[in-house]
């Protein structure tokens, strides 16, 4: 083999991976939605909406997807005679973390029926796959529009041929004692506060360089918290612990946990770039417990990456 077809041999793969990885990212939404389905046809191209103009579209739901860096969605209407009519929305979210983390807010059950995650409700199914976030809704379910939201799904599905990467901080959550559909991700500092209030300033300097989880531990009747925040760099998020115990709790100078005025312990402890707060638990011990866990899973990690 001479020279040039050594070349030609080793970087033709990559060169070929490349291209199919541009084109996967520059996919055009129109070519993920289907033309007909059981019946059911597209009435007219649909209506895209970007940042600027989303709130006409959403309205009071727009923030949600706003904070994620939401880039664009297309929305399109399908019609059946006598039957009801179904509205599929495709969001382009720009990176899976923002179309995990749109889809994981409020999220109730675990299922992977569709794309990396699924909720089925009567007459609706959302889920999301690598960057994008889609949403299917029938006006009324009958057995006709049901089987049809279902396949939508399904041929939606099979026209993303990537599967997206999550944020490792996904890794670190300790599994003992969680309600798995709670684990919620975030970079927008206005959801700290969807499971338990924290503050209504951004203290912690949380934005999109960030990567920030909210989790449910135990049982309803005594449900604790746990939220971790990995910033760009160390100093970061030393910075962020030093304005926790000014801002929230200044009793943990020194501590790891500390009993609050309401008779509940929380915690925080700061590892390199990893924030670590724990709220609201009944016992000193399982608060220590949580941040311990969720630590050497974070130490463990990093051992790996350095290996």
């Amino acid at each position: 083999m001479n020279k040039l077809l050594k070349i030609i041999y080793f970087i033709l793969p990559a060169f070929i991976f490349i291209l199919l990885t541009m084109n996967t990212y520059s996919q055009n939404l129109e070519d993920l939605f289907p033309e007909e389905t059981e019946g059911y046809k597209a009435t007219e191209p649909g209506n895209y909406y970007t940042p600027e103009n989303l709130f006409e579209y959403i309205n009071g739901g727009a923030e949600l997807f706003i904070s994620y860096n939401f880039g664009k969605v297309l929305s399109r209407t399908y019609e059946r005679a006598g039957e009801p009519k179904i509205v599929v929305e495709i969001f382009d979210m720009g990176e899976a973390k923002n179309a995990f983390g749109v889809f994981s807010h409020g999220r109730e059950v675990l299922d992977e029926t569709y794309g990396q995650g699924s909720e089925t409700y009567v007459g609706a199914i959302l889920f999301w796959k690598d960057r994008f976030y889609v949403s299917i809704v029938t006006d009324e379910e009958t057995e006709v529009s049901k089987k049809a939201i279902h396949m939508m799904a399904a041929g939606i599905d099979k026209l993303i041929p990537a599967e997206g990467e999550l944020p490792d901080i996904l890794n670190w959550i300790p599994e003992e004692e969680l309600v798995p559909e709670s684990v919620f991700y975030f970079h927008h500092y206005v959801w700290m506060n969807a499971f338990y209030y924290i503050a209504g300033d951004n203290f912690l300097a949380i934005d999109e360089s960030a990567d920030a989880i909210l989790a449910k531990y135990g049982p309803p009747e005594s449900r604790y918290y746990l939220m971790m925040v990995k910033y760009e760099t160390d100093e970061r998020a030393t910075s962020a612990y030093e304005s926790f115990l000014a801002d929230y709790a200044p009793e943990l100078e020194g501590n790891i946990a500390v009993k609050l005025e309401d008779g509940k312990w929380t915690g925080s402890q700061v590892n390199d770039k990893l924030l670590i707060c724990v709220f609201n638990a009944s016992e000193k011990e399982e608060l220590e417990e949580l941040i311990s866990n969720a630590t050497a899973k974070y130490l463990k990690q990093k051992s790996k990456n350095y290996n």
